[in-house]
């Protein structure tokens, strides 16, 4: 069973790499099939990753040597009871046919397309923690792709109603329409009013500004911080999903901020045991005016409030509290407390220098005092730098000096970031803590931003 299912994975593989399948779509761009493939599959992999909570045991329990001996060992059922191998396995079969004939392919490519990516979620995404179940690599696409023609068909006319609680339906059948049409992911700009297009799906050579001040995009940043042992051990992990707009003829952009935050393996800051997961941190809107952009020289100021929407939420676990320790995150986290940051930039190709305020109003949850001031100090420097202008290299250091609490060392981060910007913008940076409380919370850290530019 193991060669047969082997060989079966490299034909769709070698079917995949064929030039046959790249087709011509309306906007006459040339869509490769393959390209496609693994783009639909870095959104699975991003919904896995944001979606599951318990990551420590759905996600990170892995090695190379536990996924081999996963994928060498399929099972026939994985466990999963009838509702998750007959309805929801099937449903997303659906899915993954209608995404590709949204996309522009015929039939044949969308078949294929449900195969591979049924395959590729057993064999990578849920192989790296589990052994592939054979029932659902059949019942996936075996299901799911008649489901999807049918659903194709019915919501041509469902779409094309009068009646709104037709057409609504039509999304529920295939919510990928919400969001994408034709391979283009869709955003609305509040400040221009208009709606601006993403195209993650069509391969084109990208264009890329020397201005830091990447203003227009959506990004989703990801914080892993390693702690150390006697504050409790374990991971801390902090998402922030970033929507920015910029009107060019009024210099002023639009911010938003979504943060959410869990602690794994480890303690709060009473050290009792935490438990895995996630609890929503607070929302910031922040306003950004620059008062000069040229290819030598930018300066500005921005003005953000961070709303203590984590008391909604209500932190049941008490994860964020044990992320009070880190002044990195301190704003996203902070439980029932508005913090209000004034902040004023310069910079140019090379450097970037700023300097900001953080005021914590009602902050007798992180320490005896209602308010609490910190000053922030940033600085970027721009090392390497690719001719084509694809690759950057750069050293940050974040000064974060807690003025109004006594007996705190001034906290110091230095940061080294490598920065790719083709198709999309991606940035690794590793973080390490140099001096004050921060040294003492954690020992290393890493920043991954993900930036899809709005164009």
């Amino acid at each position: 069973m193991k060669k047969y299912l082997l060989i079966f994975l490299l034909l769709l593989t070698s079917q995949s790499f064929s030039e046959d399948n790249k087709i011509e779509v309306k906007d006459n761009d040339n869509r490769v099939f393959l390209k496609d493939t693994l783009v639909i599959n870095y959104f699975l992999w991003g919904g896995r990753i944001l979606y599951i909570r318990n990551k420590d045991s759905k996600i990170f329990d892995t090695s190379l040597k536990k996924w081999g001996t996963n994928i060498l060992n399929p099972e026939i059922n994985d466990g999963d009871n009838f509702a998750t191998n007959y309805v929801y396995h099937p449903y997303f079969g659906a899915l993954y046919y209608q995404v590709y004939r949204d996309l522009g392919y015929d039939k044949k490519d969308a078949y294929l397309g449900s195969i591979i990516q049924s395959t590729l979620w057993e064999f990578t995404i849920e192989g790296t923690v589990e052994k592939p179940s054979i029932i659902d690599l059949v019942v996936t696409p075996g299901l799911g792709i008649p489901l999807g023609i049918y659903f194709e068909k019915i919501n041509k006319e469902l779409y094309l109603s009068d009646s709104k609680f037709k057409r609504t339906l039509s999304y529920i059948i295939n919510p990928t329409r919400l969001f994408m049409t034709e391979g283009n992911l869709g955003f609305f700009n509040p400040l221009s009013g208009t709606f601006m297009i993403y195209k993650p799906f069509n391969y084109r050579e990208a264009e890329y500004s020397d201005n830091q001040l990447s203003m227009s995009g959506i990004s989703l940043n990801s914080y892993i911080f390693d702690i150390k042992q006697y504050r409790g051990g374990g991971v801390d992990l902090m998402y922030t999903l970033d929507f920015s707009f910029f009107d060019s003829s009024k210099g002023v952009g639009l911010g938003f901020k979504f943060p959410w935050a869990g602690a794994y393996d480890g303690n709060d800051k009473d050290y009792n045991v935490v438990d895995n997961g996630f609890e929503v941190g607070n929302f910031q809107v922040n306003l950004d005016k620059i008062f000069q952009n040229t290819s030598n020289l930018y300066y500005g100021s921005e003005f953000s409030i961070n709303f203590s929407t984590s008391s909604i939420w209500g932190d049941k676990k008490e994860r964020l509290q044990k992320l009070h320790s880190n002044s990195i995150i301190l704003k996203e986290v902070l439980h029932d407390s508005t913090v209000l940051t004034p902040k004023l930039y310069i910079g140019n190709n090379l450097m970037y220098f700023g300097v900001s305020s953080e005021i914590f109003m009602n902050a007798e949850d992180f320490s005896s005092e209602s308010k609490e001031i910190f000053m922030v100090y940033d600085g970027n420097f721009n090392i390497f730098k690719s001719k084509n202008k694809k690759y950057n290299l750069n050293l940050d250091f974040k000064f974060i000096d807690k003025t109004t609490e006594d007996n705190s060392g001034l906290d110091v981060i230095g940061s080294l970031g490598f920065r790719l910007v083709e198709n999309l913008d991606l940035e690794i940076k590793y973080m390490k803590p140099l001096n004050g409380d921060i040294e003492k919370y954690f020992h290393q850290g890493f920043l991954v931003t993900l930036k899809l530019p709005l164009s």
